[in-house]
């Protein structure tokens, strides 16, 4: 069984309990080292509640993170839209997934590029995207909030296409299942033209996800 790393279906789920036991694992040795200083010296006026107040900027770091995880993972991509995304994605005998951050390319050379469970963010919005396809420099992906502003979206997207050197990329955020699937299936009947200008797109939209 493949790990899930970010980019697959069901990472929101997944990350969001490894960083709650994180968090937890941090603030139980702060607090352990706390109680040994006390055992020892019978006082918290020791070296060790210092290094345990220390251990408490990471824990309150990763507590940060947890409640981000916590919030995105109502956004995760739901069972059904991933089944229906991988009868298109997948050819033939292998139904394993592409890992496009490690620029993987574990099934056919034309094989939909999709990545799964993004929460982009910026300065002003946080833009959850259910799925994302990059297929000859075509970007499409789907949302379905009902406060997601897809121009602006769309527009950040861009902003940062340019800003890593990508030109000329087509995009869409498709706000409909119908369409997002309709738009898969034409761009499955395209041969990938250049995969690896694919790949490093799709890598730059899951660096720009939490």
């Amino acid at each position: 069984m493949n790990r899930i790393i970010k980019g697959d279906f069901g990472y929101l789920e997944k990350q969001m309990h490894w960083e709650l036991i994180k968090t937890l694992i941090f603030f139980a040795l702060s607090f352990g080292v706390l109680l040994i200083g006390i055992i020892i010296t019978g006082t918290k006026n020791n070296l060790l509640t210092i290094v345990a107040v220390l251990g408490l900027l990471p824990a309150a770091k990763e507590l940060i993170t947890s409640i981000m995880f916590t919030r995105a993972k109502k956004y995760s991509c739901p069972q059904n839209l991933f089944d229906i995304v991988q009868e298109i994605v997948v050819s033939g005998e292998n139904d394993s997934q592409d890992h496009v951050q490690d620029g993987a390319e574990s099934g056919a050379a034309d094989r939909l590029l999709v990545v799964y469970d993004l929460y982009m963010t910026s300065q002003e919005n946080n833009y959850p995207i259910l799925s994302m396809c990059c297929h000859n420099k075509t970007l499409i992906g789907i949302a379905d909030w009902e406060k997601f502003d897809y121009k602006k979206a769309e527009e950040h997207i861009r902003i940062m296409l340019k800003q890593n050197g990508h030109q000329n990329v087509a995009i869409k955020i498709f706000s409909e299942q119908e369409k997002y699937i309709s738009r898969l299936k034409d761009l499955k009947e395209q041969n990938a033209e250049n995969r690896e200008a694919d790949q490093a797109i799709l890598r730059l939209m899951l660096n720009l996800s939490l």
